[in-house]
C-alpha cells in the first residue's frame, strides 16, 4: 500500500474510540483527504498536539486496504496560529474558513493554488485580526479557484455590460445564474445595489494582502457578505454549521451589546439588511 507525504491544512478533527482521531486535512498536493489518527490523544512524539483546527504542518499518510480513511501516520506542526485559541472573533473567521474549503474542495483533487490562499488567510488573521473585507477577499478567490466565480461586470444571461455605476438599481443578483441579471433577464433574484455590485466587483481583483488598504462603508460590506453567502450556498448540499457562530459574532444580543458598550464604546449591534430588501 502507497504513502504520501504533503503539506496540509487541518480542516477537522474529531475524537474516535478512546484515544484516536479522524481528520479532514487540505493537502496541497492532495486535495481534501480524510485520515485516521490512531492514538492521536495520546502520543506527542507522532502529533505532538499539533491537530488543532487550522493547524499547518506536513502529514505523513499511508493508504489502507478497503477504506477511504486514509492513515495518518505522523503531522509534523509548521504553524499553529496560537491567537486562534485565545480570541473568539478570529476563532470564528477559522472555523468558517475550514468548513467552507471542507465543503467546497473536492477529494482528492490538488488545489496548490487554493491550499496558499488558506494559509495566507489564517496568518493574517493570527498576525492582525479579524477583517470582514479580508474574508470576502478569500470568498472571491476561492470561488474563482473553483470556477465558481460570480458575474459581476456583465449580466450573466445576455452579457449586457452597461450596467449602471449610480444610483439607479438596474440589476438582480441570482447566486443559480451566476451572478448578476439585468432588469430585462430577470425574474426573480435580489435588487443589487450599483454600488455593492461595484465594490464586489472591486475586491475580485484585490489580492489578499492589499486587503488592508480596502475600506467599506457598513452597508455596503453587509451587502457583499450577504451576496457571497447566498453565492456559496448555492454548492453546498446543508448549511454551514459556522454560521450561526459568525451571526452571533456580527449580531450580538442587547444584553452582550450593552456590556461592550460600556467596556469600550462599542456602537451596537450590526444588523443584516431584511431578506426582501436590496442588496
Amino acid at each position: 500500500m502507497g504513502s504520501l507525504t504533503t503539506s496540509a491544512i487541518v480542516l477537522r478533527s474529531i475524537d474516535y474510540g478512546e484515544s484516536d482521531r479522524v481528520v479532514t486535512l487540505l493537502g496541497r498536493g492532495t486535495g481534501c483527504l480524510g485520515a485516521i489518527a490512531r492514538g492521536a490523544r495520546k502520543s506527542q512524539r507522532r502529533f505532538g498536539g499539533g491537530l488543532g483546527l487550522c493547524s499547518v504542518g506536513e502529514a505523513v499518510l499511508r493508504e489502507r486496504g478497503g477504506s477511504e480513511l486514509l492513515m495518518l501516520e505522523r503531522f509534523d506542526v509548521a504553524t499553529s496560529f496560537s491567537s486562534l485559541g485565545t480570541d473568539a472573533a478570529r476563532m470564528g473567521h477559522a472555523a468558517y474558513v475550514a468548513e467552507v474549503l471542507a465543503k467546497l474542495c473536492a477529494p482528492g483533487q490538488a488545489e496548490p493554488a487554493i491550499f496558499d490562499l488558506a494559509v495566507s488567510l489564517l496568518t493574517s488573521l493570527d498576525a492582525e485580526g479579524v477583517s470582514p473585507t479580508r474574508l470576502r477577499i478569500f470568498e472571491l478567490a476561492l470561488l474563482a479557484h473553483l470556477g465558481f466565480a460570480p458575474s459581476l461586470d456583465d449580466c450573466a444571461v445576455c452579457g449586457r455590460s452597461d450596467l449602471s455605476i449610480g444610483e439607479t438599481i438596474d440589476v438582480r443578483f441570482i447566486p443559480d445564474r451566476g451572478g448578476v441579471v439585468c432588469r430585462a433577464c430577470a425574474s426573480r433574484g435580489r435588487p443589487m445595489r450599483p454600488v455593492v455590485r461595484v465594490a464586489l466587483s472591486n475586491l475580485s481583483r484585490t489580492p489578499l494582502t492589499d486587503a488592508v488598504n480596502v475600506k467599506l462603508p457598513p452597508d455596503v460590506e453587509r451587502g457583499c457578505r450577504d451576496a457571497l453567502r447566498e453565492l456559496i450556498a448555492v454548492h453546498l448540499s446543508a448549511p454551514l454549521r459556522s454560521l450561526e457562530f459568525l451571526s452571533k459574532l456580527e449580531n450580538p444580543a442587547p444584553s452582550e451589546s450593552r456590556q461592550q458598550g460600556a467596556a469600550g464604546g462599542a456602537s451596537g449591534p450590526v444588523r443584516s439588511l431584511p431578506a426582501r430588501g436590496p442588496t
